[in-house]
């Protein structure tokens, strides 16, 4: 029997999505090797595992090796800039659309030690509090399906870490990351705002810009955004925020501003509708809204905002829970119902389903390299490996049923990458070679059973 090669786990759906990108990997005088090691590695993401740092991802594939995995991270000269800028154009010229909307927020990798870049003792929302962690700032396109809320379409359009005042400052950790000498310290707000400012040049579709309350708690982000004509649905803090209630007509309702507690406790329960915003996989999506028209007063000088009224005359969203109310700002969406606007003020919460997927089915959160570059290549080859898995989906659309989930896609994609291998397992003549693809086979199955030399061991972690 003729000598089996070594198989070419790559589909003909992966050739034609990374058809646009290929170019960018062309730098050097290794270039094919760079593309090629491009393709080992986001190939490494969409199998199954554990673990997708670069050991476990250079165990499941049969054409790659730890060190070329770990120079395509960490010295390799491919901008990650620009692959998150061509992501960003493919992407949108398949799923945007006038009632798409640009979602930002920021997303935590906890780490022990001090070595890894930008990582300090700052807020860490994968655990809930404060702790040794970095932190990415992330902007993700979401295209509503209100029929259908798990339907809901999304990519990301671009991620950045944040560096803190301490690393900016370290002269030596900074070296020792090699972070580049232009990067300095940056607030969270400027940094999702360059993301914002990219995505504007590449005139990207979308009606509104979407973020939390520690974006939305910043008055020059939002001066920025609307100075730029975004129309915004940014969550605030009524405790820190000064407003005018205005009437239809957009008199003042009142003699002087009030505190947002303030008017929050002065409005009637009659003030509340219940607004079906979508379909759950239970039946109808609901919940309890109130709009007030307001303009933002600031109450003292702000870092040359003078005292007194603002610009920024918009709706004063309000949800009703049962242990605390949300409280939202949204500027430029007058025409909008209260059921659209509460529609649209949901569309921000894909972003963290995003980041949940990429951490859970592409390892986002499993970088262990300690280097500016290293870092951003990482999570910019799981933004393209989580397009591919959404561009697989989006083909599976049908109005009469669900889209498939992102873990049934990466099923789907892994029964077609197991088939090449255990054909060479079955018909090469190579005993050491098929030992070594059944070694793959299992660890793409991410199976503890290993043959070793003619027995069958478990590992010692397998539960029993």
């Amino acid at each position: 029997m003729a000598e089996v090669p070594l198989p070419d786990l790559w589909t003909s759906q992966l050739t034609t999505f990374f058809r646009p990108f290929a170019s960018l990997w062309e730098t050097g005088a290794r270039s094919a090797d760079t593309r090629a090691n491009a393709r080992s590695y986001l190939l490494g993401l969409l199998l199954p595992g554990e673990r997708k740092s670069m050991e476990p991802i250079a165990d499941r594939l049969p054409l790659t090796t730890v060190d070329r995995i770990q120079h395509f991270l960490t010295d390799s000269p491919w901008p990650s800039d620009l692959l998150q800028t061509r992501l960003i154009e493919v992407m949108a010229q398949r799923f945007a659309s006038a009632q798409g909307a640009l979602s930002l927020d920021d997303t935590s990798f906890p780490k022990q030690g001090r070595a890894s870049v930008g990582v300090a003792r700052q807020w860490c929302g994968s655990v809930g509090k404060s702790a040794n962690c970095q932190v990415g700032v992330s902007l993700y396109y979401v295209l509503p399906r209100p029929a259908r809320h798990a339907d809901l379409i999304g990519f990301s359009c671009g991620i950045r870490l944040y560096l803190p005042q301490g690393w900016s400052e370290a002269s030596t950790r900074r070296e020792r990351a090699r972070v580049p000498p232009e990067i300095e310290f940056e607030e969270k707000w400027r940094i999702g705002l360059a993301l914002i400012d990219r995505v504007r040049r590449l005139r990207v579709s979308h009606r509104a810009v979407l973020a939390d309350a520690d974006y939305g708690r910043s008055l020059e982000f939002r001066h920025a955004l609307r100075e730029r004509g975004e129309s915004y649905a940014l969550g605030i803090h009524l405790r820190s925020i000064l407003l005018m209630p205005l009437s239809p007509t957009g008199a003042p309702t009142r003699e002087r501003p009030q505190n947002g507690q303030q008017l929050l406790a002065e409005l009637p329960l009659t003030a509340y509708r219940t607004v079906t915003w979508g379909r759950g996989t239970k039946g109808p999506l609901r919940m309890e809204m109130a709009r007030v028209r307001v303009q933002v007063y600031v109450g003292r000088r702000y870092r040359g905002t003078p005292q007194g009224p603002t610009d920024e005359v918009g709706w004063l969203l309000l949800e009703r829970r049962t242990n605390e109310t949300k409280a939202y700002l949204l500027w430029g969406l007058d025409r909008l119902t209260l059921r659209q606007q509460s529609q649209l003020m949901r569309a921000r919460w894909p972003i963290e389903q995003g980041y949940q997927q990429m951490k859970e089915e592409l390892g986002l959160d499993h970088f262990e390299g300690r280097t500016w570059t290293g870092w951003h290549h990482h999570v910019t080859m799981v933004a393209l490996a989580h397009a591919f898995l959404m561009t697989v989906r989006a083909k599976g659309a049908d109005r009469r049923r669900p889209l498939p989930t992102l873990p049934k896609v990466r099923k789907w994609i892994r029964a077609q990458m197991e088939f090449p291998m255990v054909t060479v397992i079955s018909d090469s003549t190579d005993t050491g070679l098929r030992k070594r693809m059944l070694d793959r086979l299992l660890a793409l199955t991410d199976s503890q059973v290993r043959l070793q030399g003619t027995k069958w061991t478990r590992s010692r972690t397998t539960p029993q």
